[in-house]
Order: C-alpha cells, then structure tokens, then sequence
C-alpha cells in the first residue's frame, strides 16, 4: 500500500521533530548507553560470583562428592553417561534453599542465575539438564538414597560442632497435600477398582476372615482379671474411613482447632537444643495418628544419625502418654513432655478427695465407703474401682460425687509411680524453661521450612516422596546453618564423644580446649573447668 506524498512527509516531519525533542531534553554531562553486541568477550564465571554469596559459601563449607558413592548402585555398567549425580542433587537443594517449588522453574532459573550456573559448574554455552532429569532420578535412587544424604548433612554438622546432642525437642506440623478435597472418592469403590491381582484379592478375603474367628480356632486365653482384650483395628476418623483421596490416596482428611479440614500429611522432626538448631531426624506420617506412636521411631533415627541417644526428650502434651514414657526411659533418655490436665468430665468431686489403700488395692470415698471392685482397661491401661452397686444411692454426697443414675467410680493407671515422677519432673523449673523454650525452637523450625522452603504444601503426591521432600528441605535448613555459623566448642555427651575420636585417632591436640562454663547449683555459682585431654 502507498502513502501519498502529504503524508509520507508529515511522518518525516513528526520522526524528525521527535528525535530532536529527545536530543535536546539529553543533558550534556548525562551518559547515554549504546548497546552494541561484541563478537568476543572476555569473561570469567568464577569473578562473577561475590565472595558472600550463599552457593560460594556451600561450596567452600561441603564437598559434595560423597554423593557419589550414595548412588552408584543405581547405575548401570552400561548405556549412556548420565547427569553427575552430584549435579541432581545440587539442582534440587538450589530449589529448597531458595524455596521454589517447581522443577521446571529451578531448571529455567538454573540457565539464567550466573551463581546457580558456577556452582553446578556449567559455564555460559553449556546447556543445563532438563527438570525431567530430576523426577527421573528420584524414582532411580528411591528414599533410601536420599534419607543417607541427609543422614550425612547431619553428621558434617556433628562435625563442625553445630550438633550437642544432649536436649532435643519433638514436633509435628500438617503439611497441605498436592491434592484436592475434591478429588475424595468411596474408600470401598477405590479399593474395588484397584485390586487387579489374584493374590492382593486372596490377602484380603483373609484379612476379613482372621483364623481366630473360625469356629475350630482354639479358644484365646484370657489375659488377667476382666474381659479378654480384643484387637481392635487401628483407629481412624470416620471421614478417612469411608472417603480416600484418588489424586493422592496417602493423604488423610485431618482437621486443627480453629482452621477448615484439608487433605494433609503430618511430619515429624527431632530439633538439637544448640544454638544452630540443627534437624537431626525427619518422619512424614499419616496425618490422623496420634503423635505418641511416633515417639520411639524418632528417637532410633536420632541415634542412627548420631550413634548415641539424646539425654533428655522435650516434647509437647500431644507426646504425652504410658508407652512414650516407657519408651523414653528405656533408652535412657529423661522425657520432659507436657501433660494435658485431667478433667472430671461426668462432674462429681475431685478424684484427690479419694484415699487410695495400697495393701488391700483400693480406695475410700469421703463418706468412708470402699471402692474395691476392679475392673481392667486393656487398651487404656486402667483400673476402674468402683463400690458394690447400690452404694451410692442413698448417700448424702450423691448430688455432688455422682450427678449420674449409676454409683461413682475411680480411674487408676497402671503405671501410676511412673505417672507421680513425671508430674514431679514437669514441676521443676527446668522442666518448665525447657517446655517454654521448645516454643522458640520446634515452631520456630517449621515456620522458616513453611515460609522459606516451600514446606507448608507437598510438592508430589504420595507418602514416600512427601518424606524425600521433607528430607531434603531439612538438608537445606541444616547447610544454610553449616555455612553462616562458625565451628563452635561442643557442649555436654558432645564433647566427651569429641574427645574420644580425637584421642582415638590422632593422638592428643596440641591446644586443648581451655574454656570455662558458669553452672549455677543449689543456689552457688560454680566455675567448671573442662576436663584435661
């Protein structure tokens, strides 16, 4: 299409007259920038890097070619070369540290960021791996792989002395699953629709038919005084009972006071009380289970990581109950876990009014009748005392020791020494500084995963690689503590444990380690001089 002369000239004119607006608005002493590509360049990755920056720091602070050894069982003898190992694993921490969830994003950040690009040593023509490379090898290596490498973070911490090892505090928090509420579905229609092999359909049919419940099945023993126990299923709210996730059958429909339901995990840490705070063990489990049946599990990959169990458990009341402290004293471990007060729900007088007799296992009311009929709990772990029926009834106290029709009755554990020493425990004030301080520690902990790491949401589907993503944020958290923090004077079993490889395998230091702690006992100021190598 041609313009016509007029208006050909009046957009020469209007061009013109632009250029000369912006020539002289330009002041003479401003700079103008003239981009002008250069067919060669001198450029060095490395100078490009500041001294400070976080990825130059963990360079310096790890080496990171054990990974190496982690994973050479998940290679083959043939085929084509893979990615370095060490660069998968460098990919995915760059994305935890910086808290970006998407892989394919780490991937596209990776080929920008000049730092990301140094640290995993590509220089500016080589292509970066694709974020496929990443969920392939995550299926490769397995959880095993990646629960090693954080086993080996931790002990690189142990090492520098970030990791005392004697006080450590247990939490859980959920975590929102990478599922949606819509996708719950009938528990029994999925079950149907994925039992595809003879065998799976065999193990149920005996799952529902038990061998006990055969009318030729041997009669159960009866187990002390009361009604034989009986196994009862594992309890489950009754929403996740008859409804299951298809996007993400692993998650379970959990609920927290004050907040709507979601499809959640929980996950569980062991924090060390020093100073870095270092994460030394991580479970993701189902998100309705109670948090005491994790108890024992985090305590034994504590010790697996550090080859020793902790001197004292702070944990809150959700913790608390007869098998978390059996569990704790078993190991040799002080457990310091809030206890929830006990409510007279069914009102009536305060149980403390009760007089328990020892020699004939029985208590007295106030109105001196005897509760002597026993009856056993199993699953609670209780003895229920109660009078002869009818006692109650015509007693001047009723009104106020036994609102109900029935006749009053007391609930004894049967571990109630243990139960007595725990109450004195929690009310030393150690106890109650340690109890204060876990609110600064464990929650502290969490938040900084949830709003730094990416934490508060799963990033896969599944329990299995919720529990790679958990082990990996931790790793992150510990690395970003190993390279801003100095190595520091270990404290406590650390120390001893400290002294005895270094005695063990290099003989003793030259400079012994001269600091002196302040203790403060039964009210004095002492002075403890550490012990002489």
């Amino acid at each position: 299409m041609m313009l016509p002369n007029s208006v050909f000239s009046a957009t020469i004119s209007l061009t013109s007259s632009i250029q000369l607006t912006s020539h002289s608005e330009v002041s003479p002493m401003m700079g103008l920038k003239a981009v002008e590509p250069k067919l060669y360049v001198s450029f060095s990755l490395d100078s490009a890097v500041p001294s400070n920056h976080l990825v130059r720091q963990l360079d310096s602070a790890v080496d990171f070619g054990f990974i190496r050894s982690l994973v050479k069982g998940s290679y083959s003898h043939t085929g084509q070369p893979s990615v370095d190992p060490v660069v998968i694993f460098k990919l995915s921490l760059l994305g935890y540290l910086y808290g970006i969830r998407s892989e394919r994003r780490v991937c596209e950040e990776a080929g920008l960021n000049l730092a990301w690009r140094w640290f995993l040593g590509y220089e500016l023509d080589e292509p970066v791996p694709d974020h496929s490379v990443l969920s392939k090898a995550r299926r490769r290596f397995g959880r095993a792989v990646y629960e090693r490498f954080f086993t080996r973070i931790v002990q690189l911490c142990e090492a520098r002395g970030l990791v005392e090892g004697d006080v450590v505090f247990l939490d859980s928090t959920l975590s929102k699953a990478n599922a949606s509420p819509k996708s719950l579905r009938s528990r029994a229609l999925v079950e149907q629709r994925t039992l595809t092999r003879p065998k799976e359909f065999v193990a149920q049919i005996w799952e529902a038919n038990p061998e006990s419940d055969r009318e030729d099945a041997a009669p159960r023993p009866r187990q002390g005084q009361g009604r034989p126990r009986k196994d009862k299923p594992e309890r489950r709210a009754v929403v996740n009972s008859l409804l299951v996730s298809s996007t993400d059958p692993d998650a379970e429909v959990a609920t927290k006071l004050g907040q709507p339901r979601l499809l959640a995990h929980k996950t569980h840490m062991v924090v060390d009380g020093g100073k870095a705070h270092i994460i030394t063990a991580v479970e993701v489990r189902p998100a309705t289970e109670g948090d005491a049946q994790a108890v024992v599990d985090m305590l034994t990959r504590h010790r697996l990581k550090l080859g020793r169990s902790p001197r004292e458990l702070v944990a809150d009341a959700g913790y608390a109950s007869d098998a978390t402290w059996n569990a704790c004293l078993n190991a040799g471990v002080q457990p310091t876990i809030a206890m929830r007060p006990v409510l007279n729900r069914s009102g009536g007088l305060n149980p403390s009014r009760f007089i328990y007799v020892p020699e004939r296992d029985l208590y007295i009311c106030p109105e001196g009748k005897e509760l002597g009929h026993k009856t056993l709990a199993f699953e609670k772990r209780r003895v229920v005392y109660r009078p002869k029926r009818g006692t109650c009834q015509d007693c001047p106290l009723k009104a106020q020791c036994a609102p109900g029709r029935g006749d009053r009755s007391i609930t004894r554990r049967w571990e109630i020494e243990q139960y007595e020493a725990m109450k004195r425990h929690l009310h030393k004030r150690r106890s109650q500084q340690l109890l204060r301080h876990r609110k600064a520690v464990s929650e502290l902990v969490f938040a900084h995963a949830k709003e730094q790491h990416g934490f508060g949401k799963a990033q896969f589907r599944g329990r299995g690689k919720m529990q790679i993503q958990a082990l990996l944020t931790a790793s992150a958290m510990n690395l970003k503590q190993l390279v801003r923090r100095r190595p520091e004077a270990q404290a406590g079993r650390a120390l001893v444990v400290g002294q005895r490889s270094i005695l063990g395998q290099c003989g003793p230091p030259a400079r012994p380690w001269r600091r002196s702690v302040l203790t403060r006992e039964r009210g004095q100021i002492r002075r403890l001089e550490p012990p002489s190598l």
